[in-house]
């Protein structure tokens, strides 16, 4: 989190002719928004849906439950002359979460 850390943001004195108010509320909302990104597992897999390109992936695994996927980005370098494929995917493959779970 850095050096000051929450330190640093301190309450001050109201100001601007008590136009600018510091309230303390609840931060309850961050417990929710951290086990909304966690994840009990990390797959490397590639998408099967008519894919010719079998692009890396890796799926975040929650209860049995895809959340959400990220491309690999450690494909080998092609050499200094060449630009890099990474990261690959396609739509078809960011896809692939939605269609696992769909009728």
């Amino acid at each position: 989190m850095g050096k000051f850390g929450l330190n640093f943001f301190k309450p001050t004195e109201k100001f601007n002719g008590n136009w600018s108010v510091l309230e303390h509320k609840s931060r309850e909302w961050e417990k929710m928004y951290r086990e909304r990104w966690s994840h009990d597992k990390v797959v490397r897999t590639t998408h099967g849906v008519n894919c010719t390109g079998s692009c890396s992936w890796k799926v975040f695994v929650k209860n049995g439950v895809i959340t959400w996927e990220n491309q690999q980005i450690d494909y080998p370098s092609c050499g200094p002359d060449m630009p890099e494929f990474e990261p690959r995917g396609c739509p078809r493959g960011a896809s692939f979460s939605w269609y696992e779970y769909s009728p």
